[in-house]
């Protein structure tokens, strides 16, 4: 496996809670730049004409109201993607919905934009006037329309590009290639698909397993495969293949282990034939002791 896709995906699976944080905040800091460039070329083109009674700053302040509003609107529109992404729905359907989502959309667009340019007028000596309301909405809707449709096809290659990056392990739905009899819990084997290719993982071959957010990283001798389940689900799931759990984010299976060593506080250190040491909970001591002995024999 690639290094730089195994830490590209390891980290994208660490900052998972931020993710969508760090996506508005790049979309916004894109329209207030893409908004600024606007503005600039709006005032270049207010002054030269010699009947412009504009000042230099509302170019500005229709931009970057117009970016703002767009920003705020991003949150209840990813979440309305993300609820249709457990959906199916036909083609027609699924067009006139995002017809009424685009409607939507852009509605909302304008009633914020207005609103946060008549606060901002409301400041200084200058009024805002939007215009004839029809005319002036169609314009509006027109561009509304084109921007839904273009925040949503990147969002929709986002999440194509971070899925590929990601990856996630899933149960081999077909029988297992072994002669080893299945278990209650996890199958003996995981499919991860990642890029362009597929990895089958036997549980067997996992030394020991780390917590990432909603997601459970399996490190094997060949690599980090990922697993879209908490580690508490993991570990009570995976028990019948010896994995067990050592720390809140941590856990190993019992025929990886070479040493384990203890501190006064009972808090300790495992070590794993492959020299991987790990800390030990002294919440999971006795537990350990209970069920690493039986495992090891």
């Amino acid at each position: 496996m690639n290094s730089w896709d195994e830490k590209m995906g390891r980290f994208l699976r660490r900052t998972e809670q931020y993710h969508l944080l760090m996506l508005i905040g790049a979309a916004f800091i894109y329209f207030m730049v893409n908004n600024t460039i606007n503005a600039a070329s709006s005032w270049t083109e207010l002054s030269r004409d010699p009947a412009n009674t504009s000042a230099l700053w509302e170019p500005y302040v229709w931009e970057y109201t117009s970016a703002l509003s767009t920003t705020l609107l991003l949150l209840p529109l990813i979440f309305i993607i993300r609820r249709m992404a457990h959906a199916e729905y036909g083609l027609k359907k699924l067009l006139l919905i995002h017809l009424c989502l685009g409607s939507l959309f852009s509605v909302c667009h304008v009633a914020l934009m207005v609103g946060l340019r008549k606060a901002v007028y409301s400041i200084t000596e200058r009024s805002y006037d939007f215009g004839p309301i029809v005319g002036e909405f169609f314009y509006e809707y027109r561009k509304d329309l084109w921007g839904y449709a273009t925040l949503l096809a990147t969002y929709y290659l986002i999440h194509f590009v971070y899925q590929r990056l990601i990856g996630e392990a899933a149960p081999v739905a077909t029988e297992p290639l072994t002669d080893t009899p299945a278990t209650p819990g996890l199958p003996a084997h995981l499919l991860v698909k990642k890029l362009n290719r597929e990895f089958l993982v036997r549980l067997n071959d996992v030394l020991w397993v780390e917590a990432a957010g909603n997601y459970v990283n399996l490190h094997t001798e060949d690599g980090v495969y990922p697993l879209r389940m908490t580690m508490k689900q993991f570990c009570t799931d995976a028990r019948a293949h010896h994995i067990y759990r050592i720390h809140r984010s941590y856990a190993t299976r019992a025929q990886a282990i070479s040493t384990i060593e203890y501190d006064d506080t009972g808090d300790g250190t495992l070590t794993l034939t492959t020299g991987t040491a790990l800390p030990v909970s002294r919440r999971y001591k006795d537990s350990l002791k209970a069920a690493f002995s039986p495992a090891l024999t």
